[in-house]
């Protein structure tokens, strides 16, 4: 979800010029497209962050990195608070 988030942080301003000079070949762009495209970078912004908050792990507690046990694999979690 947060690479999808990058890139279309990254190519909004181009796709925003793209309609712009595509829809209105006016030197200034329609105040309702500036409005829509710097609400779409807010929202992306904020789902930015909510996507880190959520991925974040909890800094009281100790990180057990995954390790192999008799061939098997055993996954990384979250150990008991310090």
């Amino acid at each position: 979800m947060a690479r999808y988030a990058e890139i279309l942080l990254y190519l909004t301003p181009f796709i925003a010029v793209a309609v712009w000079r595509l829809l209105f070949p006016s030197p200034l762009p329609p105040l309702w497209l500036v409005r829509s495209v710097a609400a779409f970078a807010a929202l992306m912004l904020l789902a930015l962050i909510w996507s880190w908050y959520l991925d974040a792990g909890d800094a009281h507690r100790t990180y057990v990195p995954a390790r192999l046990d008799d061939g098997q694999i055993v996954p990384a979690r979250q150990g008991s608070p310090k």
